[in-house]
């Protein structure tokens, strides 16, 4: 990386790292995390891993369907050019591509290759099917939900078989972030996946059979690449993962201490924390991380949502401490923005406190002096179900009438898309950068996609646009404060708490490295280091 500083102004090489979300580690641009298999054995080969997962996958697709539940299966199917380090830094690594470099003025990046590199089908990985990926994403007619983040893409040039251009109309900060396996999955060029039929990719565990919304099972790939940095050993060790819905955490828990399965998702809440708190359970591991957000969205084209006054009243009768209390049993981070306080994108400012005189004053100005009837809408996990009766609870001081309507997860996104709702409590995931946390949500371009609140606020649009384009860390970081501002004062959602995702698994289970919860894909970590004792 070549830098001019008259070309950045005031930037520094240290800052530049910083916004590109690559951290103080991606400057050698080599090496992987420091991990230690303590005194575990010797890993094994074989076994078939099983997983108690809360969601399942709808459609497979790596370019359309990129909801949480889909990426998760992408982390053991592809690759992207970068990958993210664990949380809360989430700095960036190379993946498919070995390196990169990146023009003096920030519009210009080169990646080389990793040669070598097979799809499941065979073919060998070249530059023409990263081409072939960024530009099918970019293409309105697939209408990938993460178009958005390469809109700045000028072109995508093949320079060799192994070395790929990439040219942007303007410095894009958070560029290398995009590039990973969860924005864009590298698949081969001319294939055209639908949910039903994926193309391959260059992941651990090929896809061996899938039915929506239920099941999925990866096999072995014996060409894979990689190598364990610890042993030596070739990756990956299990020779099948198995994932099973399970969609009641009672039952999961069940599953697990009964030897059905491996590995659980999100067990029960107030198990988990008497395991953390007290006394471990016999035979399990039990953990949890602050991945992810517990979020309030106002649907603000639909009476009486589409009034500014009645969303500050609803936040005003809100206490988020015990929300955090009910929904994770004293494990909870109460917080006002999709980023942990330790993250270096976690921005101060100040926010509401609960003013019940306040909030019926508010609905009062707004016409409803007497309250009015609503419905939230919920897909089915406990402890959002929790997290809503204590909500209706909370409304009703205020004279707000609300019921809950509770539906599958996949359905419950296209209601959210349509705006087939009036307001939504639940969570989405980790959040990496300001870009991916405020354009996608907020920006009036993408409603009908990820926009779900429907909301338009040119000034808010006009912030995370220049955001996106703006370089040097002071300046960017006053954007998005203004960014969390207008949030806040004009609510079109409402942020609770930092998501508490915990995991299970048997102590059979081996090779599990902390780093992001149950994301199976991440820099020096995920189901290709895990084996089976047995």
């Amino acid at each position: 990386m070549n830098g001019k500083k008259e070309d950045w102004g005031e930037l520094t090489r240290r800052e530049f790292l910083y916004l590109t979300g690559m951290g103080i580690t991606g400057i050698t641009l080599t090496g992987k995390p420091e991990w230690s298999y303590g005194a575990e054995k010797k890993p094994k080969y074989g076994g078939r891993i099983r997983i108690g997962a809360r969601y399942a996958a709808a459609g497979l697709d790596a370019h359309k369907n990129q909801e949480y539940a889909e990426i998760k299966y992408y982390g053991l199917m592809y690759h992207g050019l970068t990958e993210q380090g664990k949380c809360p830094e989430a700095e960036i690594y190379p993946m498919l591509a070995k390196s990169w470099e990146i023009s003096s003025y920030g519009r210009e990046y080169i990646f080389p290759l990793r040669e070598g590199v097979k799809f499941h089908h065979g073919k060998e990985l070249d530059s023409g099917d990263v081409k072939y990926s960024i530009d099918r994403i970019m293409n309105p007619a697939i209408r990938s939900p993460r178009a958005f983040s390469f809109r700045w893409v000028d072109s995508v040039d093949v320079i060799h078989k192994y070395y790929v251009r990439i040219k942007l109309k303007e410095a894009f900060a958070p560029f290398l972030t995009v590039l990973t396996v969860n924005f864009c999955p590298i698949i081969p060029a001319g294939w055209e996946p639908t949910g039903m039929k994926p193309a391959p990719g260059t992941g651990p565990f090929p896809l061996k059979y899938f039915v929506p919304n239920e099941t999925a099972e990866f096999t072995r790939f014996d060409q894979y690449w990689e190598l364990d940095e610890k042993t030596g050993d070739r990756l990956h060790y299990a020779d099948a993962v198995y994932m099973r819905k399970i969609p009641d955490e009672t039952v999961r828990l069940t599953a697990l201490r009964a030897g059905d399965v491996d590995f659980i998702e999100t067990p029960t809440m107030h198990i988990v924390a008497k395991a953390v708190l007290e006394k471990p359970v016999p035979g399990i591991t039990m953990g949890y991380l602050h991945v992810g957000n517990d979020v309030m969205f106002f649907n603000v084209s639909k009476p009486a949502f589409d009034n500014k006054k009645v969303r500050q009243a609803v936040v005003y009768a809100l206490d988020r401490k015990e929300i955090v209390k009910a929904l994770y049993w004293g494990l909870g981070e109460v917080s006002a923005q999709p980023f942990l306080k330790e993250s270096r994108f976690y921005i101060p400012v100040l926010d509401r406190q609960v003013d019940l005189a306040k909030a019926k004053q508010l609905l009062a100005e707004a016409g409803y002096p007497d309250g009015f009837e609503t419905e939230i809408l919920e897909y089915s996990v406990t402890k959002y179900g929790a997290g809503g009766e204590l909500i209706i609870g909370q409304l009703q001081k205020i004279g707000i009438r609300a019921t809950m309507k509770i539906v599958d997860r996949a359905h419950y996104f296209v209601m959210l898309r349509k705006g087939e709702y009036n307001i939504s409590y639940s969570g989405y995931d980790e959040r990496y950068v300001w870009d991916d946390a405020y354009y996608m949500y907020f920006h009036s371009r993408e409603i009908g996609k990820n926009n779900w609140s429907r909301c338009s606020n040119k000034e808010l649009d006009a912030l995370v646009e220049k955001g996106r384009i703006t370089m040097r860390v002071e300046e960017r970081k006053q954007i998005y404060k203004r960014v969390i501002e207008i949030l806040i004062e004009d609510l079109p959602a409402w942020y609770s708490s930092k998501n508490i995702t915990a995991y299970a698994f048997r102590d059979q289970l081996k090779g599990y490295r902390e780093g992001f919860a149950i994301r199976y894909a991440f820099w020096g970590g995920r189901i290709k280091y895990w084996w089976l004792d047995k």
